[in-house]
């Protein structure tokens, strides 16, 4: 998969032709911190009974900058984008596009099975298709948790009625979690580019149209994209910054296999919001996103961390909070994906009038997470060319596993002046496979930044990781384990 680097706007949207989702006929699955901005008040989220008026003649406006709420029109948009899909596949010349009553009756009939498509497929594109869903329930003013629904239908509608083959699990999964993450990531963030207490602005709006098609869409059309109102209170952020990186990466190995290499990159981190405080019942009110491209993939790392929930324990600087994560790693140590929900235990600690302290420890579940995996002894075999098949799709076996695991790991912070001079990270996940080779998975990874201010916003920077890979086979297979030990330099440009 190929994504040019660009700004945040510009980001997993651009793979959205190249990444439709597209499975295969069933066949052999497994082989045994930023500058404060005013405070604006967020009213609790409430789940409020569906209107008892007719689905499609619903104009109710929550506040004066808020979409018109209409469930119908949600459902029938939602039906439209999967039409959409659905003609680009068949565009394309792919063979599972070529559906009919017949082959929805046979869907509805089988259960679910775990497809072969290429790990970019399933990881990254199938979450972009579920945030097309949520994104249209946000836009005909439908709640996160009413469009999380939403999301759920869509892409079961898909698995059964978009393609010939049957339904798969792992697709379902990805769709709805990973469209709810990145739904309400995009959302946001195309209402950070909207202007709209002012015209003419048609570039905002054109901007805000790339990053999020569906509620650009119903914006022009309803023309709310030329009407002058305030922006809706919730997507307003209580604070907001990004950092930009640039640099080199120069990676070791443990084995010949993966050779030593040094790469360039390019690495954004967005903050919205803030995760270290404040009570919330309002879902991604605080969010953090890590895209980074190069270091040994075109595209290497994607990160969306959203918290749904926070409460503050105590007077101590204690913050309890509920988080939902989507993650994509592609680079020499491993491929992994997955869709999580953790715990976090944070503290916040003024170490001097300028200088403070963040430490957060969490806990969680990979709902479903996906690691590329080939066992000792085994021949990679090179799928046989097919006319019919689209692309990302398939015709071979899937070297990479599914399965659900567990999370852990910490973050420290250390700032002055509200800007952080070293931070340090410990993760560790652990995957036990349902499908794919049998074997459970243990990935870890661990890193530390040093982050020097040279003048104004820009810095620069110098960072150690270490990624540790050991995977235990069935029995009769030896125990794999990799180790990449790296190390980066790079420049750093802060927005606030």
């Amino acid at each position: 998969m190929r994504l040019a680097c660009g700004s945040l706007a510009a980001v997993l949207f651009v793979a959205q032709p190249v990444l439709a989702q597209t499975n295969t006929t069933p066949g052999v699955v497994s082989q045994d911190a930023g500058r404060r901005i005013p405070e604006f008040y967020i009213p609790p989220l409430a789940i409020d009974p569906l209107p008892m008026a007719p689905l499609f003649d619903q104009a109710q406006r929550p506040c004066d900058g808020c979409p018109p709420r209409s469930v119908g029109k949600a459902l029938f948009q939602v039906t439209m984008v999967n039409v959409l899909y659905e003609m680009a596949n068949l565009i394309r010349g792919q063979d599972t596009a070529k559906i009919t009553p017949k082959t929805w009756w046979t869907n509805m009939k089988r259960g679910w099975e775990w497809d072969l498509d290429d790990f970019a497929v399933n990881q990254v594109g199938h979450p972009y298709q579920g945030n097309n869903y949520f994104t249209t329930g946000r836009a005909n003013g439908m709640n996160f948790w009413e469009s999380a629904g939403l999301t759920a239908f869509g892409s079961s509608t898909w698995e059964y009625f978009g393609e010939t083959n049957q339904a798969s699990l792992n697709d379902f999964i990805n769709t709805t979690l990973g469209g709810i993450a990145l739904g309400e990531m995009f959302y946001r963030t195309a209402w950070l580019v909207r202007n709209t207490s002012k015209a003419p602005r048609k570039a905002n709006e054109i901007i805000a149209l790339a990053i999020d098609p569906m509620t650009g869409l119903n914006r022009f059309i309803s023309g709310d994209a030329n009407r002058v109102h305030e922006k809706p209170p919730e997507v307003v952020p209580s604070e907001l910054g990004a950092l930009l990186s640039v640099g080199v990466l120069a990676r070791g190995s443990n084995t010949d296999e993966v050779p030593d290499n040094i790469a360039g990159f390019f690495e954004t981190d967005l903050f919205y919001g803030n995760l270290t405080k404040d009570r919330s019942r309002t879902p991604y009110d605080a969010f953090a996103v890590r895209l980074a491209f190069g270091g040994g993939s075109a595209f290497s790392e994607a990160r969306v961390r959203g918290r749904l929930f926070s409460e503050p324990l105590g007077s101590g600087g204690w913050l309890l909070t509920i988080s939902q994560g989507y993650q994509y790693n592609s680079n020499d140590a491993y491929q992994f994906g997955a869709q999580s929900a953790d715990v976090h235990l944070g503290w916040v600690k003024a170490l001097s009038s300028k200088t403070s302290m963040f430490l957060s420890f969490f806990g969680g579940a990979t709902i479903l997470g996906a690691v590329d995996s080939v066992p000792p002894g085994t021949e990679i075999v090179e799928p046989d060319p097919d006319p019919d098949a689209g692309q990302g799709v398939s015709t071979g076996p899937r070297y990479y596993d599914y399965g659900p695991g567990t999370n852990v790991g910490a973050f420290l912070t250390l700032s002055r002046n509200q800007r952080a001079f070293f931070a340090f990270s410990y993760e560790l996940h652990h995957l036990h496979i349902l499908d794919g080779f049998r074997a459970e998975h243990v990935l870890q990874r661990l890193r530390g930044d040093v982050l020097i201010p040279i003048k104004g916003k820009v810095g620069a920077g110098v960072a150690g990781e270490f990624f540790d890979r050991t995977t235990y086979y069935s029995p009769g297979l030896e125990t794999v384990q990799y180790r990449f030990p790296q190390v980066r330099f790079y420049m750093t440009w802060r927005v606030s």
